[in-house]
């Protein structure tokens, strides 16, 4: 039988282009939910398309909860603590707009998907032989199976 991790790596690269790393396709990911998300804010959009574009981006979440909260995850741990409170956010975010009909949360998603798809997409730089304190490592991914 298949771990569950195994399988949630399956689920990035069933998706994943040939020629992109995982945090490529994690930043892709966040950036179409960021679009759909937009598209959702147009007071002309159906309320189907509206509830469609917030469980797709709630989806999206839940997947990295789920990875995050594996024991193999390597992350650090308080790393994964932001995360995990970011998808939290996302959560009641979400069920709000669901349940009220609210658009007005939608910008703070959106702002949240575009920020860590961008940090996502910078390209990791050369370890230097001296850090300083205030530099921040870069980690593969959310996943971190690449």
């Amino acid at each position: 039988m298949e771990s569950t991790a195994r399988k949630k790596h399956e689920t990035y690269t069933a998706h994943q282009r040939s020629d992109e790393s995982i945090r490529e396709t994690e930043a892709r990911a966040l950036l179409s939910c960021a679009n759909r998300l937009e598209n959702a804010r147009r007071p002309d959009c159906p309320r189907e398309e509206f509830v469609a574009a917030v469980r797709h981006n709630q989806q999206l979440w839940t997947l990295f909860q789920s990875c995050l909260c594996e024991p193999d995850n390597p992350l650090p741990d308080d790393l994964k603590i932001i995360l995990l409170n970011i998808s939290r956010y996302v959560d009641k975010a979400s069920f709000r707009a669901i349940g009220d009909g609210d658009a007005g949360v939608l910008p703070g998603l959106i702002s949240i998907n575009r920020n860590i798809a961008a940090g996502l997409s910078a390209k990791p730089k050369q370890e230097k032989a001296e850090k300083t304190s205030d530099e921040l490592p870069i980690h593969s991914s959310v996943v971190t199976t690449a």
